[in-house]
């Protein structure tokens, strides 16, 4: 996965497994989103800059661009009436090493409430 930051500041965090994707609270299969064309998804807070969710928002989190889908041709182990192999094309799993996953910068103060309620005596 190639990874940029595209502003300053703290980022949301981040996991993958296989071809998911986690940003901050918000997870993605990527596999399930790829197309036959290049797609772009947008993970944003809301206008109160409190709940991140996919699409767009008053404050970019993080835009994941996701490959067109690869094909490839496979011999489909049958031969036409000259003796040639038969061959059909087919989808390549989703390649994560071109996943790109752009990270933003959060508000200031973005998660500051949820710390302050965190400190144990």
């Amino acid at each position: 996965m190639i990874i940029s930051e595209v502003s300053r500041g703290p980022k949301a965090p981040y996991s993958v497994s296989g071809t998911t994707v986690t940003v901050g609270t918000v997870t993605i299969d990527l596999q399930e989103r790829q197309r036959s064309v290049q797609q772009v998804i947008d993970v944003c807070l809301d206008h109160q800059l409190q709940t991140m969710r996919e699409g767009l928002g008053a404050w970019y989190v993080a835009t994941i661009v996701v490959p067109p889908i690869e094909r490839e041709l496979y011999e489909t182990g049958e031969v036409d009436e000259h003796g040639n192999p038969i061959m059909a094309e087919r989808n390549r799993p989703l390649d994560m090493s071109k996943v790109e996953l752009r990270l933003w910068g959060l508000p200031i103060g973005y998660g500051q409430e949820e710390a302050e309620g965190d400190v144990s005596e």
